[in-house]
């Protein structure tokens, strides 16, 4: 048996695929409305998947949801449904291999922010890390499980969390907000996607289009930052908005560049995105890969050896081969609707199935 890619999209279903032959094995249907992101628990041989809203997207959502959803791929079934309430607007879920906890990003605006920590034997929030900014969207840890770094959208820092202590440790600034942060395999790095992505949905187009930058916003760069002194030490600047963002195993990293249709366009066709490959020793590009409508979600296999991205317009998922630099396959996960919803991904290494 092949490794297996989880794919989710935001409309309501999860597939998965042999992630050698890229053919369908499961799916797994009804879910709760707007799957976002998932982790994988080697332990366990279990997925979880937030559900961050009911309705609509970020900045425009009508109602909030509160719940993650315990997979398990092998049948494939949801076996439970943790319910993160008073903490609403679970997005990023991240793995604590030290302490066997799951961190559980939280939008909320509402005073319950920050990071939801949930107890993986009990299946049930143990506590709350509140933080600085009032929405926690993107999140790392540290390999070692002692750091995370937060990411807040429009918030001109990202914040550094002591997940021993469940402390605020410091934060770094990065004026013009962040997208997707990651941290390096050996703890020493985290990198960041800036500035925020600031679009707006063209009802009548059907699309994102990419809003103007306001006076003093700074130009899109991926940012190299050293943990322990909190400093930037190196960064990529490069043309077009960043969103995703991956450190890969073997330290490099992965970085989604997003281009728009005119939006005067009212005949505009689906814009292909570029991801690249950058060599994180030099901040410089090593190879650039054409990838599908905005890609939105980066992930990798444990040996380095692949690259999978959700393109989320298009609802499909390119694979690169990392060796070759070269694309080897798509997968039409949710595509030709005009908006496909490909979001979260999830990578199942054939010996923890």
């Amino acid at each position: 048996m092949s490794d297996v890619l989880a794919v989710a999209t935001t409309l309501g279903h999860l597939d998965l695929y042999d992630a050698a032959t890229l053919e369908s094995i499961g799916r797994i249907d009804g879910l709760i409305a707007q799957p976002h992101e998932l982790a994988w628990d080697p332990n366990r041989r279990l997925l979880y998947l937030t559900h961050t809203y009911r309705a609509g997207g970020y900045g425009e959502a009508k109602d909030a949801g509160h719940e993650v959803s315990i997979i398990d791929p092998a049948i494939p079934v949801v076996i439970e449904v943790i319910d993160t309430r008073p903490y609403l607007a679970p997005h990023d879920v991240e793995i604590d291999p030290v302490l066997d906890r799951l961190y559980v990003s939280i939008e909320d605006r509402g005073g319950h922010n920050g990071i939801a920590v949930i107890d993986l034997t009990t299946r049930k929030v143990i506590g709350n890390i509140a933080l600085p900014e009032a929405n926690c969207h993107w999140m790392a840890i540290t390999p070692d499980g002692k750091l995370a770094v937060t990411a807040h959208k429009e918030a001109g820092s990202l914040t550094v969390v002591d997940l021993g202590a469940g402390a605020v440790a410091g934060s770094i600034p990065c004026p013009g907000g962040a997208e997707e942060v990651d941290v390096s395999p050996d703890g020493r790095f985290a990198y960041a996607a800036t500035p925020l992505m600031a679009v707006d949905v063209n009802v009548k187009q059907g699309a994102f289009n990419r809003r103007p930058p306001g006076p003093g916003t700074p130009p899109s760069r991926v940012l190299k930052i050293d943990l322990a002194t909190r400093a930037v030490v190196g960064e990529l600047a490069i043309d077009e908005v960043l969103c995703a963002l991956r450190v890969a195993p073997d330290g490099d990293v992965l970085v989604g560049e997003v281009f728009f249709p005119d939006p005067e366009d009212p005949d505009a066709t689906p814009v292909p995105g570029k991801v690249h490959h950058v060599d994180t020793s030099t901040m410089t590009i090593r190879a650039s890969y054409t990838a599908e409508d905005f890609p939105f979600t980066i992930r990798c296999s444990p040996d380095a050896s692949t690259a999978c991205i959700a393109n989320l317009m298009s609802g499909t998922v390119t694979v690169v081969d990392l060796i070759t630099d070269t694309v080897t396959g798509t997968i039409a996960h949710h595509a030709g609707g005009g908006f496909g919803g490909t979001h979260g991904l999830a990578w199942i290494p054939e010996g923890d199935r």
